[in-house]
């Protein structure tokens, strides 16, 4: 069965180049191909859109009608990661239904995983949401639909997709719960990176630290594992993956690598695994293969937790190929920390690794978050002077998004903490991300809106650190 996989556009005044690679579509297609069905892959991020609101809309509407058209589609899948993008998903659903009412609708993604039923409730034009982790529910979806024309009459067979949200026939919303996620995920084939033109994400990059001298132009996302054992008090990526850490094998990893390092001519690679670090030998098997299959490439690497790096792990990604390392501090007050993120991580930590790095020359990125329920003025000016002690290349400082159903949120709840409409959160009329410099959606109990605001505009000008000795 033909089905169309698509990414809705940018968001309006956040990003001016083109878009982002959709990995996730790259995953659902090639599970639903090793499924025998028909994935195609629709990208609005990478098309030229009229910007007139009238000519936008019909440009939409068109390129969607005419892919479902062409393939014989019976099944469209949005993408809808971020919570601003829920507006331009729903808007594209009510394209698709105006021309395709027989057409079913699934969407996924972080923002409806958190607030399927809300979206269900409200919208005539979705008809299924998949929560969290999606191969196996699309699959699910996919033969049931092939099965006939009206999904309705397999409601048994839809009883048992795990996490899905869905009406029955009496229009009550179901939810079906995860038994399990996918244990072994090298039974997953290699992304579908064959329905994509790579030079479509092409951007200038030439302000990104590149000592190899080499020629790239995008960012290729590789993902090595799934999930997080751990329990930070902010993060949501348990509630999307589980708990359970499950990784590729390293030839299998390497295997993607080269692939789209040889065959498809890219040279700058990230890691993007919620926690790459967690299994040493995972790190250097991969580096080993890597150095074993002669790759000259350059990647960063961002979801790793320093308190289980170690100095032969920096030196064996750096052999690898490693120029770029993230640097998850979040905070310069130890306590909030290890105590309020439960984050096993002392300062000496931070100090050990930082310093290794640096003489290792790569290019650092302190992560750091302001605005815990903690939070005071004396915690923020601890964070500054951690920023300004660490000396670090770039300073990333964002402030808390309590996501749904964390335990930040779930605290801030029942305190009262929470400076947000939930109605308009769920619409998506909330700039609710990290990149929100201007807003803050937690009160702390101790601070003002003024000191937080007043230590924003402080720590802006502790973004850039040292980068100009590198570049």
């Amino acid at each position: 069965m033909n089905i169309l996989l698509i990414q809705p556009e940018n968001l309006s005044g956040l990003v001016k180049d083109r878009g982002f690679i959709p990995v996730a579509l790259l995953y659902l297609a090639s599970a639903l191909r090793d499924h025998s069905h028909k994935p195609h892959i629709l990208d609005f991020s990478v098309l030229d859109i009229p910007k007139d609101n009238a000519s936008r809309i019909a440009f939409l509407e068109n390129t969607c009608n005419a892919k479902i058209k062409k393939f014989g589609v019976k099944l469209v899948g949005i993408n809808c990661f971020s919570t601003m993008h829920y507006p331009l998903v729903d808007e594209l659903a009510k394209f698709i239904k105006r021309h395709n009412p027989a057409v079913k609708i699934c969407i996924g993604g972080a923002h409806p995983s958190f607030f399927g039923e809300e979206i269900l409730s409200n919208s005539e034009y979705i008809d299924y949401i998949v929560v969290g982790e999606g191969e196996e529910a699309l699959i699910g979806l996919a033969d049931i639909i092939e099965k006939g024309d009206d999904t309705l009459t397999h409601e048994a067979d839809i009883s048992n997709i795990p996490a899905i949200i869905y009406r029955d026939k009496n229009r009550e919303i179901l939810e079906n719960p995860r038994k399990s996620y996918i244990k072994d995920i090298n039974i997953l084939k290699m992304p579908a990176w064959e329905l994509i033109d790579l030079t479509n994400y092409y951007r200038n990059k030439q302000d990104y630290y590149n000592p190899k001298k080499q020629k790239f132009h995008v960012v290729v996302p590789i993902m090595t594992s799934r999930s997080c054992p751990f329990s930070c008090t902010f993060c949501s990526a348990h509630l999307l993956m589980g708990n359970s850490y499950r990784k590729k094998t390293a030839v299998r990893v390497v295997d993607e690598i080269e692939y789209l390092h040889l065959e498809r001519n890219q040279n700058y690679f990230e890691f993007i695994d919620d926690v790459f670090v967690i299994d040493k030998q995972h790190v250097l098997d991969i580096c080993e293969e890597i150095c074993k299959r002669n790759l000259d490439i350059s990647f960063s690497v961002g979801g790793i937790y320093i308190a289980m790096v170690d100095k032969e792990m920096i030196d064996a990604l750096t052999d690898a190929g490693l120029v770029t390392l993230y640097l998850p501090i979040e905070h310069g007050n130890e306590k909030i920390r290890t105590s309020i993120i439960k984050k096993r991580l002392k300062d000496e930590k931070n100090f050990e690794i930082v310093e290794y790095v640096k003489n290792k020359n790569l290019f650092t990125i302190g992560l750091f978050i302001m605005g815990f329920p903690e939070e005071t003025e004396e915690t923020l000016e601890q964070t500054r002077k951690f920023i300004v002690e660490l000396s670090l290349d770039i300073n990333i400082v964002s402030a808390l998004v309590p996501f749904p159903k964390t335990a930040i949120y779930e605290q801030a709840k029942r305190d009262d903490l929470l400076m947000i409409n939930m109605d308009d959160l769920w619409r998506g009329k909330e700039f609710y991300s990290v990149s929100n410099k201007n807003q803050f959606f937690i009160k702390p109990y101790n601070a003002s809106l003024e000191i937080l605001h007043k230590y924003r505009e402080i720590l802006n000008q502790c973004i850039i650190s040292a980068k100009g000795q590198k570049n």
